[in-house]
């Protein structure tokens, strides 16, 4: 059994919110920690459906607000789930971005605070406030609309960066 098959972890039934805020977290913990080929072949594998309940647990986001971002209409979720399949390529990218800027935010954070004070810090909810706000590095528009595609992806982490050194988003 390949890596790509063990990185997404298998939900079973209904998952309470706080579980499925814990799946969140330890899925950023695993993008840490997973080298990038790996993290390809899990996307390449496919992205679970569930993932759109697990980011709208750990942010706060009502579940159509997360389809939105991710590119996926109500009809295709409910078509994908029912057929067991993952989610559309192009959605399974974007939950992966997702988790990639978490991760980065994640490391960041890690590095630069101290650790009481990232017990008190809720980064999901920071996270969700700030991927919704327009940024004029961004020409306007929002990070989460800068996740469409890789160029976007990677200018999202780098303004990430920025921050950590101080300097304005």
């Amino acid at each position: 059994m390949g890596r790509a098959t063990l990185f997404w972890p298998a939900l079973r039934g209904h998952k309470s919110a706080d579980q499925q805020r814990s799946t969140f977290q330890t899925l950023v913990h695993e993008v840490l920690a997973t080298p990038e080929v790996d993290l390809y072949d899990a996307i390449e594998a496919g992205v679970p459906t569930y993932m759109v309940d697990v980011i709208a647990a750990a942010t706060g986001e009502p579940a159509a607000d997360v389809m939105e971002f991710i590119g996926v209409s109500q009809t295709t979720l409910r078509r994908k789930v029912e057929a067991k399949e993952p989610l559309p390529d192009v959605a399974g990218h974007r939950v992966m971005a997702f988790l990639r800027v978490a991760a980065t935010l994640r490391r960041l954070l890690k590095e630069s605070a101290h650790p009481e004070q990232l017990t008190q810090f809720d980064m999901e909810a920071w996270l969700s406030q700030w991927m919704r706000q327009a940024l004029p590095e961004f020409g306007g528009k929002s990070p989460a609309e800068m996740l469409r595609n890789p160029e976007g992806q990677r200018a999202v982490e780098q303004v990430l960066e920025r921050m950590r050194g101080g300097l304005p988003a």
